[in-house]
């Protein structure tokens, strides 16, 4: 009687084996009765990453180019309807959408010139998740000059541009945080994503590729409804709602130190402009921007209060209404910002 076995089946992810597999080929767990050892927890490797021919890349960079040009709009507007100013904002809007188009085609030709078409990064899997490091030495030199440019300049844009960058060279995402991944194996890029936007980029090398997705499969597990199928899990929060109801509340907040510009105490705009910027960079991005607001506050407090000072029984009622609302909008955007800074109000970046 002819004897049949039957065949190999992966404990890990329920794949086919053959019978000399040692290891799973879909997601590297060690074969049952096999004397290899448990697959490796930490996975570590460098790699240089292509910038100009990378989907993401790309995608992200028409993102920043379009985001910063109706900013540009936002902040330029919002300032001249404060100073009544109305008829310059169509101007600004043309001049915003010319200025998209330029910091675009600057963005290609510093990744193309200066980067040389690369970016080295450091990336590291383990059992808690998935960590970025920018290891290149250009990345992090020219984020600290943007920075330092932008604040000798007196450019909140460059100076918010090179923080942004500077605070996203490293990057930490934990494995309850992905909902699922998309993998192109052409690439060998694999794509963290959370309910409703992407979290990470991971770029493999040639000899690892397998070992990552494995180590992926093993850690993030899908959702699966009644009939086994998987699912992406729903939204705990509205992310986009809440920022931009918190933008509305910063721009409120802020209209009055733009009123003050012209009378009755004729403050300069750069500090405001400054913290208006780095206010809504606290919503939409990271809450370390937050530590820029606090002390911009105060200072602009002390400047108000000096500049009104002896003049505010001068004032007509609406002066006054006006030096007030600034007050408390000062008062709202640093308890605002110190919420933030201790994690009750989180940015959209940081939420699934």
């Amino acid at each position: 009687m002819m004897k049949t076995t039957s065949p190999a089946i992966c404990p890990g992810c329920g794949a086919a084996l053959e019978p000399d597999d040692r290891y799973c080929p879909s997601c590297g767990t060690p074969a049952a009765g096999s004397a290899a050892t448990a697959p490796v927890e930490t996975i570590t490797w460098e790699k240089d990453i292509a910038l100009l021919t990378n989907p993401l890349i790309m995608r992200q960079t028409l993102l920043v180019a379009v985001g910063a040009g109706l900013l540009m709009a936002f902040l330029m507007s919002f300032i001249f309807a404060a100073t009544g100013e109305f008829d310059a904002i169509p101007q600004i809007l043309l001049v915003s959408a010319l200025g998209a188009l330029g910091l675009g085609l600057f963005m290609l030709l510093i990744m193309a010139l200066f980067f040389g078409n690369r970016i080295r990064v450091r990336f590291t899997l383990d059992a808690k998740g998935a960590l970025w490091e920018t290891v290149d030495k250009r990345a992090t030199s020219a984020n600290r000059l943007a920075m330092l440019g932008g604040i000798l300049g007196r450019s909140a844009a460059t100076a918010g541009a090179g923080a942004a960058a500077a605070a996203r060279e490293r990057e930490f995402v934990r494995w309850e945080a992905v909902d699922h991944v998309e993998i192109d194996e052409a690439r060998r890029m694999i794509t963290l994503r959370n309910s409703w936007r992407p979290v990470m980029m991971v770029v493999c090398l040639p000899e690892n590729f397998t070992a990552v997705c494995g180590h992926l499969r093993r850690r993030i597990k899908p959702v699966e409804d009644p009939g086994g199928q998987p699912v992406r899990r729903k939204a705990l929060a509205r992310p986009l709602l809440s920022a931009l109801t918190r933008t509305a509340a910063v721009s409120a907040a802020a209209l009055p130190l733009f009123m003050l510009s012209n009378h009755p105490v004729e403050l300069e705009l750069f500090l405001p402009l400054l913290m208006f910027c780095f206010a809504l960079a606290t919503v939409w991005l990271i809450p370390l921007f937050g530590w820029v607001v606090l002390p911009v506050a105060a200072v602009l407090a002390v400047q108000i209060t000096w500049a009104a000072w002896g003049g505010f029984y001068h004032m007509d009622g609406w002066e006054r209404i006006v030096l007030l609302l600034a007050y408390a909008g000062l008062a709202w955007l640093a308890w605002f910002c110190r919420g933030a800074l201790h994690g009750r109000f989180l940015p959209p970046l940081l939420q699934d």
